[in-house]
Parts: structure tokens; sequence; C-alpha cells
């Protein structure tokens, strides 16, 4: 994987700042997400980091309070601050986190930790439906807050369909299928797995990447139908436990 262009001088500036701030108690950086794939948009991504460093460093974590200013300005949103220890012991618990680290990442400072790590498929499904339905019921009450307003229900698509994504990589794996490609063709290949609507997700993906405009009758209609194809996906995910066990 290799770092857009674009945002190599926000992760240069990321990444001196952390080693002049933690030095010798700093193990590794890692540059994870879309940073390091096709879907990086300058003006809309985030800049997602693994910091991970040694128990005293974890302890001294107030001193990146000074940086953090600039860091919400150039979109750093919650770095992950992690030990090696805590890596460790929490593949079972965080197992989509860990798997859609380790499918776009790049070493920035120090060792690979999430070279070897090895995913938990019973605690993935586990977690899978979890995000899937909690995200559905997210997705049902920010409709009802969107008030019904053009604006807020773009916005509410564009978030929860990045979230999607990464939950439909971790099921694609879960089918033993290649997870490869931009953010539209995972979503295109996981549609045609699960037998969703490929239709409506294409026409979700154009309204962040393509700046694609619909009227509030479009807009209602597409929020209606999402809702409806998660909720059925939620009942497939269910499903797949006896086979990953």
């Amino acid at each position: 994987m290799t770092q857009h262009p674009k945002a190599h001088p926000i992760i240069q500036t990321f990444l001196e700042q952390v080693k002049n701030v933690f030095g010798k108690e700093l193990l590794s950086v890692i540059l994870y997400g879309s940073a390091v794939t096709p879907d990086y948009h300058p003006k809309a991504s985030d800049h997602n980091f693994l910091v991970v460093l040694t128990p005293k460093g974890i302890s001294q974590i107030r001193k990146v309070q000074r940086v953090a200013g600039w860091w919400m300005r150039h979109r750093v949103l919650y770095p992950m601050f992690m030990t090696k220890e805590f890596i460790a012991s929490s593949m079972d618990s965080y197992p989509v986190e860990f798997f859609n680290m380790k499918e776009a990442y790049e070493v920035l400072e120090g060792e690979d930790v999430l070279k070897d790590i090895s995913i938990p498929r019973r605690e993935l499904r586990l977690q899978c439906e979890r995000e899937l339905k909690g995200k559905l019921l997210h997705l049902r009450s920010g409709y009802v807050f969107t008030r019904g307003k053009s604006r807020e229900i773009r916005e509410l698509i564009n978030q929860s369909l990045s979230v999607f994504s990464s939950i439909f990589r971790a099921l694609l794996f879960l089918k033993d299928k290649p997870v490869q490609g931009t953010r539209e063709e995972v979503l295109t290949q996981a549609c045609g797995e699960f037998h969703l609507d490929i239709a409506l997700f294409q026409n979700l993906a154009a309204i962040r990447q393509k700046g694609i405009s619909y009227t509030k009758f479009e807009l209602d209609n597409l929020m209606e139908r999402y809702i409806s194809e998660i909720e059925r996906l939620c009942g497939q995910v269910d499903k797949m436990e006896s086979k990953q066990n």
C-alpha cells in the first residue's frame, strides 16, 4: 500500500510530532484506511493512525494534547494509541477494526505490529452482526432527526456508508472472497454475494464520490430502501453463525 501524495504533508507532520513527543517510548506508527487506498479524498477523508507505545509512553498520553488542535484542523481524528500487549489481547474484542487496519496500511515508523496478527473468525462474525444491528438502529433514528432536510439526509448517507463498507469487507472475508478494490467495488461485490440491491448502493455511493444531487423525494426513497436492505443483511449475517463456528 502507498499513501496518497496529497496526504503526504499531513502524514509527515503527524509522524514528526509523535516522534518528538514520545521519543524512545514510540515503537511503531502505522497509517491505515483511505489515505493508502484510491478512496482518499483530500477535502473529505480522515487520516487514520495507529500509534504503538511502551507502557511508560501510554501513561504519558497527555503530552500530545498540545498538538491535538492541529490534528483536528487537518482531519487527524482520534489516532489509536495502544501498547503491543493491548493489541495481543484485543483480537477477540475488536476483530473488525483490526481486520480493516490490516487490509490497508503502511508502516511509517518502527515495527510492523499488524503483520502477524490473526483475526478470529467467530468473533469477527459476532462483531459484524452486532455492528450491523447497531448501525441499523442508528440509521433509523438518524433518518428521523434529519427532519426531512435533504442536506442532512445526504450527510447521514455519506457517514453511514463509510462504516458499512468496513463491515462489508469483513463479511466478504468470512465468505472466503477476495477483498480488493475501492469502497464502491467492495460495495458492489458484497451486494452480489449477499443478494442486495446493487443499483441502490451505487446510487448511495454516487452521493459521496461524485457529488450527485437528488430531489427530496428521491432521497427519501433511497433512505427507505437503504434501511430495508441493511435490515435484510442483518438476517443473513445472523444465519452465518453455524457455518463459521
